[in-house]
């Protein structure tokens, strides 16, 4: 069984805090004008895309038909059904929403990322599977580079077309086209990271690279939010522009964050407080991901008070505390629900063996 790296399950974990307190400041505070949340949005999901791809990479794979069955059922069930139960449940109890509504909806009430994580799953699973089957059946690393390259040329291509084929939108929101492609390059780039990972860890190891993307980050991050953001409605070229830095923005926050979890492995250890608590998390990311929203507490007048001043404390604090609250209680639910091998099973895709 493969040794599990216990700096990238700490940053699993640190990777879902982001994710409740963001929704936290937007769904509970309804704060529309965080400066916190919005650099943590920057890198938040392109990081959660980066390091599902980086993990999901396995090397001298045979990819038989066998394989690809197998593979893509295991994803299915883990990632389809759980969704379904908790997502329609969500939408029913909170919104009264109907099957149908929620299925065709483009963000399934926030459900979206296990949707387009899974049909990103299934686009790299085909894609191996053919050029295994084309390759003489040897792993050729430059072919998947490329073939990732044109996946999200493809993607990009996709995205515009409910612009000129009105019909195509329904099938676009109930496959998330939109997330499937905004986020496939993060999820493409932690996969060819870990496919070169050697080369990748002399990079990060460079004596200039923290500064230089720190100093890149926080340059990109100002000029999208002080010019590009106010612009995006000046044509092709602006929108143009927003995508290529957005891109870059998220690639440059994912590796100051992935760098710093590396660079201080040892803190993020079993060993250490800290590490052991945001392991347990990272290892819980989809039970919490999938039972926070059924948590979230209204409370606009936090917002409210936030807007008067600069709070960036209080902020932190408030939207901190709640989320780390509402992640306690996530996984108190997911204990008692896995002392069911069946509900463990399809709620949480836990195998029978790891109860």
């Amino acid at each position: 069984m493969k040794k599990r790296i216990e700096f990238i399950d700490a940053l699993r974990g640190f990777t879902m805090i982001l994710v409740v307190f963001s929704h936290v400041i937007s769904f509970s505070f309804m704060y529309e004008n965080s400066f916190v949340n919005d650099i943590f949005i920057s890198f938040r999901m392109p990081l959660f895309f980066f390091i599902s791809g980086f993990i999901g990479y396995k090397a001298d794979v045979e990819w038989t038909g066998r394989t690809w069955w197998t593979m893509t059922r295991k994803k299915l069930m883990v990632q389809l059904v759980p969704t379904f139960v908790f997502g329609l449940l969500c939408a029913y109890a909170y919104l009264k929403l109907d099957f149908t509504a929620f299925v065709t909806s483009a963000n399934k009430l926030g459900y979206w990322f296990t949707i387009a994580l899974l049909e990103m799953f299934l686009l790299l699973y085909t894609t191996n599977f053919v050029l295994y089957q084309c390759g003489g059946k040897k792993e050729s690393r430059p072919r998947k580079v490329v073939a990732l390259v044109l996946i999200y040329a493809m993607l990009y291509v996709l995205r515009h077309v409910p612009q000129y084929v009105p019909a195509f939108q329904g099938v676009y929101n109930v496959l998330s086209l939109h997330y499937v492609s905004l986020y496939f390059p993060f999820f493409a780039f932690g996969y060819i990271c870990s496919m070169y990972k050697e080369v990748f860890n002399r990079i990060l190891e460079k004596k200039y690279f923290a500064a230089i993307t720190i100093i890149s980050f926080a340059l990109l991050f100002y000029v999208r939010r002080a010019f590009i953001h106010p612009h995006l409605d000046g044509g092709m070229f602006m929108l143009l522009i927003s995508l290529i830095t957005q891109l870059a923005v998220g690639a440059c926050g994912l590796l100051i964050v992935y760098n710093t979890f590396r660079t201080y492995s040892a803190s993020f250890s079993s060993e250490t407080k800290v590490g052991s608590a945001l392991q347990y998390i990272g290892k819980r990311t989809l039970d919490i991901y999938l039972l926070h929203f059924f948590f979230m507490p209204n409370l606009p007048q936090v917002g409210r008070m936030l807007e008067n001043g600069n709070n960036a404390i209080l902020e932190l604090t408030f939207g901190v505390g709640i989320s780390l609250l509402i992640i306690g209680i996530c996984l108190i639910v997911s204990n008692i629900l896995r002392t069911s091998p069946i509900l463990a099973k399809y709620l949480f895709g836990v195998k029978s063996s790891n109860l």
